[in-house]
């Protein structure tokens, strides 16, 4: 397929010859969905996000200009055997001078990507914004504890605490997560939440909670938005965000202490369209976005 754009590589932020000690962004792809439950196609998304990264411009829909900032992208970490081969994003994560934006793959691809960030910010207070459909607090699922259901509660273990974790967008659930969710103290804003008090109003109290953090990392499942705008994702779950909502809740997270980006469960074969490409090359950008806001500050 041809990678001709109307742009270079991730919006001509691309620098093909830097490294990740002399730009801003660390990029890198997971391709892997051999841990998803129910419909696979995640492992496309790494290509096709970057395919259509040639056609993003840089500036962000405020015309923020994000030409500034660099990005070193350094390919895809092939995954054969999760329980060895998970060691290698978690490796790299843990070693990068600058701020990673993981493509996935499926969600459980950010449970080596949450333990490298634990290990990089071991000595301060790590706080996850988690923007998913699906809390992902079990502890064993489909016959397995690394799989894209258990992601969060891996996290807890690596030494995330529960009152550092602000998931929004929730509409499923599974009996053994209902525990934590109710009583664990992590502060929780359904998909209902945002629709009843608005999502500027979520957005705050999500702020006031992670600024306590000394660094934040943002979890980012496609299947948060309501699959009438992003089909293309393993477990549609109907009555989600729209795109403002999550718009606005990533530009909310300018003030915060922000350390890194996954986009996770993109499934490129189940959206010919490929409305939820656009949509997860939208968040990625508007996160740069974000991050150039802040340091012009």
């Amino acid at each position: 397929m041809t990678e001709e754009g109307t742009h270079g590589l991730w919006g001509d932020l691309c620098r093909p010859d830097s490294s990740p000690a002399e730009t801003d962004f660390t990029i890198f792809g997971v391709p892997f969905d051999g841990l998803a439950s129910a419909r696979k196609g995640a492992a496309f998304a790494p290509e096709r996000l970057r395919h259509w990264s040639r056609h993003a411009t840089p500036f962000s829909e405020n015309r923020t200009r994000l030409s500034a900032l660099s990005v070193c992208d350094l390919g895809d970490i092939q995954i054969q055997n999760p329980a060895t081969d998970f060691d290698l994003v978690r490796q790299r994560i843990a070693s990068l001078p600058n701020m990673p934006i993981v493509l996935g793959g499926d969600h459980s691809i950010t449970i080596p990507v949450l333990q490298g960030q634990r290990e990089r910010y071991s000595n301060q207070r790590l706080g996850i914004l988690w923007i998913d459909a699906h809390p992902d607090l079990c502890d064993f699922f489909d016959g397995s504890r690394l799989s894209h259901a258990n992601t969060m509660r891996r996290a807890l273990e690596f030494g995330v605490a529960p009152q550092d974790v602000c998931m929004v967008g929730l509409r499923s659930w599974e009996e053994q997560e209902i525990d934590l969710i109710e009583n664990g103290g992590i502060h929780v804003y359904t998909a209902a939440d945002v629709a009843e008090r608005g999502m500027k109003n979520v957005a705050q109290d999500v702020s006031a909670v992670l600024s306590r953090c000394d660094a934040v990392h943002i979890s980012l499942d496609i299947d948060c938005l309501d699959p009438s705008v992003a089909p293309g994702t393993g477990i549609p779950e109907f009555g989600g965000l729209s795109s403002r909502d999550v718009l606005t809740l990533i530009q909310s997270a300018q003030k915060l202490p922000l350390v890194g980006l996954d986009a996770v469960e993109i499934a490129p074969p189940l959206d010919p369209s490929e409305a939820t490409v656009f949509a997860g090359l939208k968040i990625i950008m508007e996160y740069i976005a974000v991050v150039a806001r802040q340091r012009a500050t």
